[in-house]
This record gives C-alpha cells, sequence and structure tokens, in this order.
C-alpha cells in the first residue's frame, strides 16, 4: 500500500459504499462485532447523528462553522468538502493514524466522492459496493423515513441507479437482500480472507517469508 506523509503503513483497507438504505451501517456492525482487529475509521459530518448512531463511532458530529475551520486549516484530505443532502462530509488528515500500532486492519464506509478520493490516495484500498434489489432499495428508502418529500423520495432512488451504474469500478460487490444478513456477511467476510491471503498482504505479516522474497 502506497502510504501518505507521516501516515502509518496497515496491511488491509476495506472501503464500503453504496446507496442510502442499502444496510451498510448494519452489515459492517456485524463485520465489526466478529472482527474486532478491524478498526472502524471515524469521519466529519455536520448532520445531526441518527437514534442508533454514537458520536465518535462512525462520525464526529460537529456543527458547520466546526467542520469549515477544520477543512479551511487542512485537517480534512479533500480538496473540497463533500456536499450531500444538505450537509458537510469530510475525512480526516492521516485517517490511517486512527488504527493502533497493535492493529493493521481498517474500514471506512464512505459516499461516492469518497470512495473515488480513496481509490486515489489509497491504490491498494479494496472497494466493496454493497447493493440491494432495487423494489427491496426503494421500500427501505421510504420506510427509513416517513417523512420524506416526493421529490427526496426521487433524488435517493436516482443516486441509488447511480450506484450501480458506477459498480464496475469496484473490486467487489455484495448483494445485502432483505433478510439475508448472514449471506452478505459471508460474502464480506470471504473478501477478507482472501485479500490477507494476497502475497503482498501476507508478507506484512510473515517478515521472515517477506526476505526471502526481497521484500
Amino acid at each position: 500500500m502506497t502510504e501518505p506523509q507521516n501516515e502509518r503503513p496497515i496491511t488491509l483497507f476495506l472501503a464500503l459504499a453504496g446507496p442510502s438504505g442499502v444496510g451498510k451501517a448494519t452489515l459492517t456492525k456485524a463485520l465489526l462485532a466478529g472482527h474486532p482487529e478491524i478498526v472502524r475509521l471515524t469521519t466529519y459530518t455536520t448532520r445531526q447523528p441518527r437514534p442508533n448512531e454514537i458520536p465518535g463511532d462512525q462520525y464526529f458530529f460537529v456543527d458547520r462553522e466546526t467542520f469549515l475551520a477544520k477543512y479551511r486549516r487542512g485537517e480534512l484530505m479533500e480538496s473540497s468538502p463533500v456536499y450531500l443532502d444538505g450537509h458537510l462530509y469530510g475525512m480526516p488528515n492521516n485517517i490511517l493514524n486512527q488504527v493502533p500500532p497493535e492493529k493493521d486492519m481498517a474500514l471506512a464506509e464512505v459516499d461516492m466522492a469518497g470512495i473515488n478520493f480513496l481509490k486515489k490516495r489509497y491504490p491498494d484500498c479494496v472497494t466493496i459496493l454493497i447493493v440491494a434489489p432495487l423494489d427491496e432499495l426503494a421500500e427501505r428508502i421510504a420506510q427509513r423515513d416517513p417523512e420524506m418529500t416526493g421529490e427526496a423520495y426521487q433524488k435517493r432512488l436516482a443516486s441509488a441507479q447511480k450506484w450501480l451504474q458506477a459498480a464496475p469500478t469496484f473490486d467487489y460487490i455484495i448483494e445485502n437482500e432483505e433478510g439475508q444478513l448472514e449471506k452478505a456477511l459471508a460474502q464480506l467476510e470471504a473478501v477478507l480472507v482472501a485479500e490477507l491471503a494476497r502475497p503482498h498482504r501476507f508478507a506484512r505479516r510473515h517478515p521472515r517469508l517477506a526476505a526471502l522474497w526481497g521484500q
């Protein structure tokens, strides 16, 4: 993995993305429950936390003024703030320094702009798109926010279609069907096992072999 200056190296960086309502957070929570060796990276947003969200877990929830001050000071890695659904999102500079010395794997949930940025900054990060059948996804979006306007609903559906159009650019695609969380989790864990078996990652954890390979 190519690391930016002053950022610690890690063995595996997983980047999960997908449309709203597809179950990314639920799938992430299930993966982390079984793999405490993976560190979930925390990013910044100006939106309010949802009922099931814990500040400092997936997001640092800050007001707009605080967010923009961090951006102006160069504390966020994006060249411009990500604006989504009326809120700002951004990743801290040197985000991999959130991974403690005794661990070497990280996971981040990101949006479309974030996934493109991470692929440029961390070419070796593993990008995973979480999808669901469109009819299921439409129902989930409606259930998630019953007070959503018709215009907002159509925008969410259009966004979901854009994600599906971008699917070929990802390393992996996992379908999270309703009632099939265990199946989706098994596929995500299979990705984890396969990626850790790649020689350049295997070498990070086995220095003697790496020496034999000249790495």
